[in-house]
């Protein structure tokens, strides 16, 4: 009876992964009143493959980098998140815009800035509990350096570098799909985007001219 018990309770519903979003109001400031700016984004990451070294590809426009399937899928959103960000009253503008902002992002892993891990230790062990039935364990991890740079008029005036490293333990049941992970990276990249930048803002305003 025990052993059913436990077997029940393993094989139950799986624990999904709880990111916790940050509460944040847009960066309101007067430096950045009526402003208009444009952003680029370069990435880089180990390259993709089974079979390839791994070795650490140069930093490239978002459009134009070598990206693996995982990357792809966890990426596509990030110019939106971007803009999502940008203070109060600042406009996007794609020529001769105010200010510019490159945003540098490196992951150090082939998967992309945010991936699911899959933690087969502790996956094998609850299937041989279970018979099989057990979720399988990941754990959801961002692992990237960004660095942004704030340009007026060709010069830049601000800098800052962040060093991003957060991981929430996650199970993937039977039904879930295996897309349905994509989820969970890309709330944790958007988490982690929301954060720095609202950071970034704040701290580059006292350097922006009128």
């Amino acid at each position: 009876i025990i052993l059913l018990l436990m077997v029940s309770v393993l094989a139950g519903c799986a624990t999904h992964a709880e990111i916790k979003m940050p509460v944040t109001i847009k960066v309101h400031d007067a430096a950045y009143e009526n402003k208009t700016l444009n952003y680029e984004i370069l990435y880089s990451q180990p390259k993709p493959g089974v079979f390839s070294g791994g070795e650490q590809l140069p930093l490239a426009p978002l459009e134009k980098a070598e990206l693996s399937i995982a990357s792809a899928s966890t990426l596509k959103e990030l110019p939106k998140l971007i803009f999502e960000q940008l203070p109060v009253s600042v406009k996007y503008l794609a020529n001769n815009p105010d200010l510019t902002l490159k945003l540098e992002i490196t992951a150090h892993d082939k998967l992309g800035p945010a991936y699911a891990d899959y933690e087969f230790a502790k996956s094998f062990g609850k299937n041989l509990l279970t018979l099989g039935f057990a979720s399988a364990e990941y754990n959801i991890v961002a692992d990237f350096d960004a660095k942004y740079i704030l340009e007026q008029k060709g010069e830049v005036i601000f800098t800052k570098d962040f060093r991003v490293r957060d991981e929430v333990d996650h199970e993937k049941g039977d039904f879930d799909s295996f897309n349905s992970l994509n989820e969970f990276t890309s709330q944790i990249l958007e988490k982690h985007l929301i954060l720095t930048l609202h950071e970034f803002f704040k701290a580059a305003a006292m350097h922006v001219k009128a």
